[in-house]
């Protein structure tokens, strides 16, 4: 008997497009919660940087009635936080200015202006992505002439932007279980008393970190062929309590994702994004990746850059990579500040586990 396909309409190719008006001054694949992934919470953009260039927004600051985060993201598959680039942006009244050339993720809490975004100097092409906690887009644009003028000395928004990498101190740039400082680790609140830390992932994915905070997942710690190379994963509590955990990584083999589990899902809800790291050919994912959906098992495959849509309680998984012509990237987005991934397998009723909740 074929297989049931009725999870189509959570399977979602990126649309490449203009962003809104006055935030980039280029193309880019722009995906809102409400109208584009099924009324997902939040919504996403993602782009390949090439050159330098100046955006989110184009001139002046821009501000938003909810919280987001701005990704950077190495495409270097040797040095994952080696970010290719000098960006820098400002952030707040007081126009704090934050400079740096690593993989960096910037937290926006709800009415904090911002921008733009400048980058300068790229010896190589990097990822750009943005995820808003809103299923659809809304800001206003504060002309340069209404700007205040920048604060000297002022610290206000210090822990905005961090360093993209897990379970890393932001001011030492160390991992913070192997910091014997207690003062530092006691900030922590996911340490335990033992400093060592907990599984925000849910996954086994922190077991696999190096001394950097780059998770390495292909072929380790209970994970299959097809898992990353790298990885980078940062959580709520890191992102200035924003309800949102996000990571990022370079995928470049086939087959199976986890050998674990054979499916699991969340209480919130989740997309997960695979893209092309190409800048020459952004549109097509160079891969052929399937995930199962829905408590029927049923197989999606992509071959472009797609938002696979998980409702919250939604079973989903095994990923598997069918096959690789070059590197692709991943993004997982979950709504929620940790990222709880109860294991089950799909002869288990899923409707007694959400009527938990």
């Amino acid at each position: 008997m074929p297989r049931p396909r009725t999870q189509q309409h959570l399977v979602k190719p990126l649309v490449w497009r203009k962003g809104p008006e006055g935030l980039y001054p280029f193309e880019l694949f722009w995906m809102e919660g409400k109208t584009d992934m099924e009324g997902f919470g939040g919504s996403f953009a993602y782009t390949i940087i090439t050159e330098p260039t100046q955006f989110h927004p184009i001139e002046g600051m821009v501000v938003h009635p909810y919280d987001e985060v701005l990704a950077f993201g190495s495409t270097n598959l040797d040095d994952m936080l080696d970010l290719g680039a000098e960006i820098s942006i400002e952030i707040g009244e007081e126009r704090e200015e934050y400079t740096f050339n690593q993989t960096y993720m910037i937290s926006i809490p709800k009415g904090t202006p911002h921008g733009p975004v400048k980058v300068k100097n790229v010896t190589r092409p990097f990822v750009h992505f943005v995820v808003t906690v809103d299923p659809v887009y809304n800001s206003q644009i504060i002309p340069p002439s209404e700007l205040k003028p920048p604060v000297p000395g002022s610290n206000k928004y210090d822990g905005y932007a961090r360093l993209y990498a897990t379970g890393v101190d932001p001011k030492t740039g160390k991992l913070i279980n192997l910091l014997e400082d207690s003062t530092v680790r006691d900030r922590y609140s996911f340490l335990t008393p033992q400093g060592i830390e907990v599984d925000k992932t849910g996954m086994g994915y922190n077991r696999l970190s190096d001394e950097r905070g780059i998770l390495h997942s292909a072929n380790r710690g209970g994970m299959g062929p097809g898992n990353s190379v790298n990885i980078v994963w940062l959580f709520g509590d890191e992102l200035q309590d924003i309800n949102i955990n996000v990571l990022w990584g370079h995928y470049l083999y086939p087959g199976l994702w986890h050998r674990m589990g054979e499916a699991h899902n969340h209480a919130e809800e989740e997309i997960l994004v695979v893209v092309s790291m190409d800048p020459d050919d952004p549109k097509n994912l160079g891969a052929c990746v399937e995930i199962a959906m829905g408590d029927d098992d049923e197989r999606y495959a992509a071959e472009v850059p797609t938002a696979f849509v998980m409702p919250q309680y939604y079973l989903h998984l095994p990923s598997i990579t069918r096959w690789v012509d070059r590197p692709y990237g991943f993004i997982g987005i979950n709504l929620d500040k940790n990222h709880d991934s109860p294991w089950t397998t799909r002869d288990v009723d899923n409707s007694k586990q959400k009527e938990k909740f």
